[in-house]
Order: C-alpha cells, then structure tokens, then sequence
C-alpha cells in the first residue's frame, strides 16, 4: 500500500502542474489609505521573550521554542518555532502561519526545508480554537494580525535575521491571514500563499470544511436565520478581509498556489482574491485541499525558488543603495 502511494505521488507530482506569470501589464499595488494603515498599527512597544526552551539540534540548525506576551490579551500567549540555522551570519527569513486547525505537520514540513538551505524559519502555533472567535470575528481578526506583526518586530531584534529579507508563507487558513498581514505590513519582502481565498463570508457559508460548516449550521438552527441572512450579518461584521486588503499588496512579491476542485476554500474565493491582488504569479493544481499534499513537494520547491529569487533581488537593491547606485 506504501509503495503504491509513494508510485502515485511521483506520478502526479511528475505534471499537470501550470504556471501562470504575473499579469503583463501590472502597474503595482494600490497606496492604501490612511484609515487602513491606522487599523492595524497598534503595535505598542517592542515584545518580551517570555520564555526560551533549546530544541533538539538538527543537521545545519537548532529548534528554539519562543514565547511571547499577546499584543491583544496579556494573559495570551503567541507560542512560535524558531529554526535558527547555525553560524552568526544574517540570513533571511520565512515566517510560516499556522493552518486552520493548528496542526504543525504541514509548517514542519515546508520550515525543515528552508532551514536546510541556510534560512532562518520560523513557524508560529495557534494555541487557540480559531472557530472560538466567530462571535466576534473582526476583532478576532485584528488582533490576530497584530500577533503576528509582534512576531516580525522580535525578528527585526534578532541579531542573525536579516530584517530586509523577510518572506511570509500560509496555506490555507495562514494563507488568508498571510495575504492580510503582508497587504498591512511593509516588512514582508516575498509571500507565498497556498489555497487563499477572499471574502470570508463566503468560503464561511459555502465550504465543506466540516468543523466550519458544522458552526455555520448550527448557528443557523440556534438564531433561526436564513443563510442568506447569515452572509449578510457576517459581511457587515467583517471589515479586514483577504479580497479587502488584497489590492495593498504588491503582486511582483506574491506566488499564488491554487487547487481547480477544492471545496474547502471554494475554487472561485481563491480566483477572485488572484484577481484582487492583481493576478501575481500563479501555479494551478488539478487537486482539491487536501489532495494538494501529493504536491507538497514540488511546492517546497517552487516556495524556495521564488523566495531565493526575491531576496537576491532585495538584497540587489541595498547593495545598490549602500554604493549609491553603482551595485551590478
């Protein structure tokens, strides 16, 4: 059976992956508006490293469990994985942000590689039920963004990170949060998203995903509403959206990665946000969700070469600006 499995992964692996480039023509991001900026800009003073437990040593890095004091409730923490890859030389980085239900095998998977190329990652926990928040969801979703802005403030602190070379990388659910926090968040030099959809009322209310279609149903039979009814609610109630803030990011830093059949984030909620955020990059797969894991390697791979080829262009630019334009 083993064997069978890894024969079709390599078959599938093998093609029907299409890449698409960044729409010709492209004229860069929106300038966002000063009421967005102030929206999510409440980052208070730099964190505090609460607690700092040393990982198992690994080939070429080390695993240091992080924990830092939540920017929304002290009484919270934001728990992350730093992959801190040996030598004190400042590399990049690539912060990965956890999926739905805040299993850490996925992340793992993707941050072990980056960090055997010598980057620095760093993979953040949910210690929370993200479906706790749906009474509340826009200010769930704000200070869920400002969490993680709290994790980008202490990897500009960190002596052997490269500030100027941060990338950002989310599947699913992360990936949702990935395209906000990068659409408000100058710090982000390359992102990668996975299975990103836009307007969260609607993969809310038309996903098969069943922990969120079981609490949409239920809400449904506890408020006595119509479905319709209950889209509109959540559309008045959720202000940061994916396919809101998806025009603030700059479509020449983003890799699209997009499943044709998914029924967990609906096929169309991933287009409309590709063509929100100017239709960057794209690589379209013949899978649904959870079949796209037949894949995970080739997007490792594709992930690394993306990210490599924005950092070397970053890295261009300072270089270019420290020698007054002279850089080649």
């Amino acid at each position: 059976m083993r064997v069978w499995l890894i024969s079709l992964a390599l078959v599938v692996s093998a093609g029907c992956m299409t890449r698409v480039p960044l729409a010709t023509g492209y004229n860069g991001p929106t300038i966002r508006p000063s009421s967005v900026v102030a929206h999510e800009s409440e980052l208070g003073t730099p964190p505090l490293i609460t607690n700092t437990e040393q990982g198992n040593d690994r080939a070429g890095f080390t695993v240091r469990h992080l924990s830092l004091a939540s920017a929304a409730d002290p009484q919270r923490s934001i728990d992350f994985e730093y992959y801190d890859v040996d030598g004190d030389d400042r590399t990049p980085v690539v912060v990965l942000l956890p999926i739905f239900n805040g299993q850490l095998i996925v992340t793992h998977f993707f941050a072990r590689y980056f960090a055997n190329q010598g980057w620095a990652a760093v993979v953040v926990n949910r210690g929370y039920d993200a479906l706790d928040g749906l009474d509340a969801p826009e200010e769930t979703i704000r200070a869920n963004l400002r969490d993680y802005q709290r994790i980008l403030d202490w990897a500009e602190e960190e002596p052997e990170i490269d500030a100027a070379r941060i990338g950002l990388f989310g599947i699913s659910f992360g990936a949702m949060d990935a395209v906000m926090l990068t659409a408000l968040d100058d710090r982000i030099d390359a992102l990668v998203v996975a299975m990103a959809g836009g307007d969260l009322p609607y993969v809310m209310m038309n996903t098969r995903y069943r922990p969120v279609a079981r609490t949409i149903d239920d809400l449904l039979a506890d408020q006595g509403m119509s479905r319709e009814a209950l889209r509109a609610n959540l559309v008045e109630r959720i202000v940061t959206d994916p396919l809101a803030l998806a025009p603030y990011v700059d479509a020449e830093k983003v890799l699209m990665i997009m499943t044709r059949t998914d029924v967990i984030v609906p096929f169309a909620a991933q287009e409309a946000l590709r063509i929100s955020m100017g239709s960057p990059e794209t690589l379209y797969l013949p899978t649904g969700h959870r079949s796209s894991v037949l894949f995970f390697p080739r997007l490792r791979s594709s992930a690394y070469e993306f990210f490599a080829r924005q950092f070397a262009a970053e890295q261009l630019a300072v270089d270019r600006a420290l020698t007054g334009g002279s850089a080649r």
